[in-house]
């Protein structure tokens, strides 16, 4: 479960449920600009793409910031460190919260991926999940007029994290990367900050999907 792209989420999270219905149309619609989109770097989430520097959102000082919370930062190995874009959380548009993939040594702090997040109602079934997950896959199909289905997926019960009770993962491989469609379904009352379901829109470059594939 560790070549998985995911990052702790940080912050209140009640705040955001009121909005979440909206965030989520908004997602689906979003995906109409993406027509012409043949490459990963076409894709955006909340302004930010792959092959972008971070500097162009967050300073130097917010990014290193970010990269020393141990709480919400994670290191694969010293190659790669996947950070919170949460202090700029009042610009995002659609999304909960956005993680950001980078290079450790990279003081251009150039993106190798985006994760956006969207917390789901308390309480809510997984289905509810699975529901907007699916609309998301096809709205992404009909827009990019993708001829294969995706790849359709659950991670082995042996590997989650004690905190997950399932995750569902819809995977679909585009020129110079990968865009995933996951629900997160959490066991309450484990993990600091994550005892919601959440839905996520993943962009990995191909640089670090082949990184993952042999983390």
């Amino acid at each position: 479960m560790k070549k998985i792209l995911v990052w702790s989420q940080s912050g209140t999270v009640v705040k955001f449920f009121m909005r979440l219905f909206i965030a989520v149309l908004v997602l689906i619609f979003s995906f109409q600009s993406w027509t012409k989109a043949d490459d990963i770097r076409d894709f955006q989430i909340e302004g930010m793409s792959v092959g972008n520097s971070l500097l162009d959102y967050m300073n130097d000082n917010m990014i290193i910031t970010e990269m020393n919370n141990k709480d919400y930062s994670y290191f694969y190995n010293n190659d790669f460190v996947a950070i919170s874009t949460w202090k700029i959380r009042d610009k995002f548009e659609t999304y909960d919260d956005v993680g950001v993939t980078l290079k450790t040594n990279d003081k251009e702090y150039k993106i190798y991926a985006l994760q956006g997040s969207l917390y789901m109602e308390k309480n809510s079934d997984i289905k509810e999940c699975y529901k907007k997950q699916n609309e998301i896959v096809n709205d992404l199909k009909n827009s990019l007029n993708l001829n294969n289905q995706g790849r359709t997926w659950f991670v082995d019960k042996k590997s989650l994290y004690k905190h997950q009770l399932s995750v569902k993962y819809i995977d679909f491989e585009l020129n110079e990367g990968v865009v995933r469609i996951a629900c997160f379904e959490i066991k309450k009352g484990v993990k600091k900050f994550s005892d919601v379901n959440k839905l996520y829109v993943i962009i990995n470059s191909s640089t670090f999907w082949n990184y993952l594939e042999n983390y």
